[in-house]
């Protein structure tokens, strides 16, 4: 879910922009006495590490803030940016320990604490996250950004009821964060709260049109309710988008070519299906939904390779074991055939999770 957690990448420019302040303002790089010269050297290197930042240049962006920090070790905007640019390079123990610098530095601050629980999400430790998370709310930060890691940590560790509650909270404190809406939909989806995920995806997309996740999604849930002429635009607007972008992301080429060959169309199925394997080749759906619209004409190796290559990427892919047991079959290949048709049966007593958290069929 790219974005779940933007708020502070978006907080970087302004407490980067605050550091040089305009003629009259409130001075928030005091500069001694006694050191003439200085205020120019460091509103330089701040210029320096906005510039590299715009650029995406976090390496620069982190000599300049360093050296700053050289300079003024008490700066709160620079040591913030830089334990930032620290987390987004994933170095992850120099983020935590200038983090903790700053709570030693400014106790009652709680930025530098919501700093270390998007850490630690990022490092894969979301009960670690939920408790600097509430800390923060404790401490009376109550921004949206707060309630948006607190909601992923909570839904991390399968409090779903308290993930609602928080992302909810989130979106009214925000109701323009495209994220966090895409968040509630996506979970109202996966929990088959269909009418309301709807809402939620379009609630999406009057924010930002070009969410090509919210298209696909939008269209998975008309495909549910039978709407399919509205199912195969939505898959279509997500494919132009992602085209059109060159994102890779093959789910809605799968699925809009699963629908045109359901209806006969089985060599724009084909096409269209194909184009979402060079999208991305490590997509399983599309490998399977191509093996399945060729095997429909003929059962040659390209459906056998197809098919391999689906349960290789998810294991867990139960129907593909099912269709590849029928090409065994039809091939004349019963040993092969017997196995396949054996770990069907398995995963359809005990299914497996798919590892990418969408729909295999």
């Amino acid at each position: 879910m790219r974005g779940i957690m933007s708020g502070i990448s978006a907080l970087l420019t302004l407490l980067l922009a605050a550091l040089v302040c305009a003629e009259g303002a409130a001075q928030l790089l005091p500069v001694p006495a006694n050191a003439p010269g200085l205020e120019a050297t460091v509103r330089q290197l701040i210029a320096r590490a906005r510039a590299a930042l715009d650029h995406g240049d976090l390496v620069a962006a982190r000599s300049n803030l360093e050296q700053v920090l050289s300079r003024e070790e008490t700066n709160r905007p620079a040591r913030l940016a830089l334990t930032d640019v620290l987390r987004r390079m994933k170095l992850w123990k120099e983020a935590e320990n200038h983090a903790q610098i700053l709570i030693r530095q400014f106790p009652a601050d709680t930025e530098p604490v919501f700093l270390l629980a998007e850490i630690e999400m990022q490092r894969g430790d979301p009960q670690t996250a939920r408790k600097l998370a509430s800390r923060c709310v404790a401490g009376g930060d109550s921004r949206p950004e707060v309630y948006k890691v607190l909601a992923v940590s909570e839904y991390m560790l399968q409090d779903n009821d308290k993930f609602e509650a928080h992302i909810r909270t989130a979106i009214g404190k925000n109701p323009q964060d495209a994220d966090a809406q895409y968040m509630l939909a996506r979970y109202l989806y996966e929990t088959k709260q269909y009418r309301q995920s709807l809402g939620a995806f379009q609630a999406v997309l009057g924010i930002q049109p070009a969410h090509y996740r919210a298209h696909y999604y939008a269209g998975l849930v008309y495909q549910a309710s039978g709407d399919t002429d509205l199912a195969q635009a939505e898959f279509l607007a997500a494919i132009r988008i992602i085209e059109s972008l060159e994102i890779r992301y093959a789910w809605p080429f799968a699925d809009l070519g699963r629908a045109l060959n359901d209806a006969g169309d089985t060599e724009e199925a084909i096409e269209l299906i194909s184009r979402g394997i060079r999208n991305d080749p490590a997509c399983p759906k599309t490998y399977y939904e191509f093996a399945r619209a060729l095997f429909q004409r003929r059962a040659d190796s390209e459906v056998k390779r197809a098919l391999l290559e689906a349960v290789r990427l998810d294991p867990g892919y139960t129907d593909a074991y099912y269709l590849l047991a029928r090409y065994y079959r039809k091939t004349g290949e019963n040993q092969a055939a017997d196995q396949s048709l054996a770990r069907f049966r398995d995963l359809k007593a005990h299914p497996v999770p798919s590892p990418y958290g969408l729909p295999r069929q």
